[in-house]
């Protein structure tokens, strides 16, 4: 058995505390690959980017310190974590300053939303690390703290929110990265004292500092406690709308589903209800938890129909950039594409325009929908273009719904 050791630790975390030009450039490598894998929305290449960085040393170091009441080792690492943090945020915003890609990636965007989880991690993580460090052979122990604890990501999402000047991304990876780091150092001054206890070693940490860390602690954590209360609050809500979704408008094609405020907004596409039934539908929300909710019920269809008046104002309301969107706004995959071209070709007099995109069934699941609007002439030809439609649907093996665009919106 791998015997732990206060000396051991002391060795590996001093030697990693050098301000050498080496772990700078190491540093800002690291940087630039993580900012290019947040660009490029790619989880494998911020890992690798988090593997690689020094970051982890000087934020260990300053629990070390604490843990220790070294006020040198602790200024020494406090000097070299806030050099590293502003190459970090310079190498970032500089890449992000000059990229061609602007939009904020999948990967960007879960670096602004700190939970209550994610301290959990910082510290849990942080433990273990110093756990690793105060062992001969800490294995890979370290590298995983560095993948789980992600320190990376927000100091360079920290960057697009500069470089963007966006308030928004700066705050909200700040201070991801603080939590990061704060817990890391709190677990690693909590070990180095367990170590020092288990040593025999007497300790000289004060009842003030002890109290001033644990207020900070309980400082940084109410935000994220409040985000995460409203994640797991969400998520019922979520859960319970699925449910009466489900359960109350099984025929119906969900365009949009969206919770704002105390509003439920559903925008549907199928058999019309009636305002008893809406009135009905309103009642039973409270079966499903959902009494405190206000319900906004949008039908897109009239009878067989999907209005023009309802469909353009779905559109605007969406701002093309929803569920459903047209064939000028959408890339639509190649079979809905061909099905497109092939009822135009066929019933070129027939059809004013088709409109093709996504909508999401009770299980929310996307499905294809092909939204025909007929001329003048081919609305007596409805039969037949439906029929053809489906077949087409069929042929080309498309999960979609065929609805009609009325010019005058008769069912």
């Amino acid at each position: 058995m791998q015997q732990i050791s206060t000396n051991t630790l002391n060795t590996n975390i001093q030697k990693d505390l050098n301000f050498t030009w080496s772990t700078q450039a190491i540093l800002f490598c690291a940087i630039i690959i993580a900012c290019i894998g947040l660009n490029v929305d790619s989880a494998p290449v911020v890992i690798g980017a988090m593997l690689i960085s020094p970051l982890m040393a000087p934020i260990v170091g300053i629990g070390y310190g604490l843990g220790n009441s070294n006020p040198k080792l602790l200024s020494k690492a406090t000097k070299l974590f806030l050099i590293q943090v502003v190459i970090g945020v310079v190498g970032a915003t500089i890449y992000f300053f000059v990229s061609p890609l602007n939009t904020a990636s999948a990967q960007l965007l879960a670096r602004t939303q700190p939970t209550l989880w994610d301290v959990l991690i910082a510290f849990f993580g942080g433990f273990a690390g110093v756990i690793s460090s105060a062992k001969k052979d800490g294995g890979n122990v370290v590298p995983g703290v560095a993948i789980a604890t992600a320190l990376m990501p927000p100091l360079c999402t920290v960057g697009y929110g500069i470089s963007h000047l966006n308030s928004t991304f700066i705050l909200g990876a700040g201070y991801l990265f603080l939590i990061n780091a704060f817990f890391i150092a709190l677990a690693t001054a909590s070990g180095t004292i367990f170590f020092r206890i288990r040593s025999g070693e007497k300790l000289n940490v004060s009842f003030k500092q002890q109290a001033l860390i644990l207020l900070i602690a309980i400082i940084i954590v109410i935000p994220s406690s409040i985000s995460a209360y409203s994640i797991v609050h969400n998520s019922y809500i979520d859960t319970q709308l699925s449910q009466f979704i489900d359960a109350k408008l099984s025929n119906q094609y969900i365009a949009k589903q969206a919770v704002s405020g105390k509003t439920i907004q559903l925008s549907v596409i199928g058999q019309r209800l009636n305002d008893n039934q809406v009135k009905q539908l309103k009642a039973s929300m409270k079966h499903y938890h959902l009494d405190g909710y206000q319900l906004s019920l949008t039908q897109l269809t009239k009878g067989n129909y999907i209005t023009p008046k309802e469909f353009q104002d779905y559109m605007k309301q969406t701002d093309n950039t929803d569920t459903v969107q047209t064939n000028a706004n959408a890339k639509a995959d190649d079979s809905l594409t061909t099905i497109q071209n092939d009822l135009n070709e066929k019933y070129a007099k027939d059809i004013s325009n088709i409109y093709v995109g996504q909508v999401k069934d009770k299980a929310n699941t996307s499905k294809q929908l092909i939204a025909i609007q007929l001329s003048d002439k081919g609305a007596g030809n409805q039969n037949e273009i439906e029929k053809s439609a489906n077949q087409l649907v069929k042929d080309n093996n498309v999960d979609a719904v065929v609805q009609f665009v009325s010019d005058n919106g008769k069912s």
